[in-house]
């Protein structure tokens, strides 16, 4: 985990977009010590984007990302280093970026969500009770 969800309004090239899954797949692994082979990542071009009721064009480029992880995982400081290294590279892979673009992390509740058909809270209550 996670699953992270990346929304932009220029949809950027092929070989961009496999750069962008590459280093926030990296970043998340490093910097959030999150698992790289069980973190998925999805991009979606959004054709109409707005910012303040004007729409988003010319040299500047939108983006929401939403990266989905277990509650209590991470530290602030993991979070902010993460967010601020995420923003310096896409802002170098498809920017400049428009200043109203969003990196969130949304802690969910173990209990709330999971992968395999198993949530994080089973996974966890398992792993203690092993002997």
């Amino acid at each position: 985990m996670p699953m992270i969800t990346l929304q932009i309004s220029r949809l950027p090239d092929a070989e961009t977009r496999l750069a962008v899954t590459r280093a926030v797949t990296d970043l998340t692994a490093e910097l959030l010590g999150k698992k790289r082979e069980l973190t998925a990542l999805s991009i979606a071009h959004v054709e109409h984007w707005s910012v303040g009721a004007e729409p988003v064009g010319g040299a500047l480029t939108a983006l929401y990302l939403d990266a989905r992880v277990t509650a209590g995982t991470n530290t602030k400081p993991e979070k902010a280093a993460w967010q601020h290294a995420v923003w310096q590279t896409l802002d170098e892979l498809v920017g400049p970026l428009h200043p109203a673009s969003y990196i969130v992390v949304s802690d969910l509740p173990a209990d709330s969500w999971g992968y395999s058909g198993e949530t994080q809270e089973l996974r966890h209550v398992r792993a203690r009770l092993a002997p």
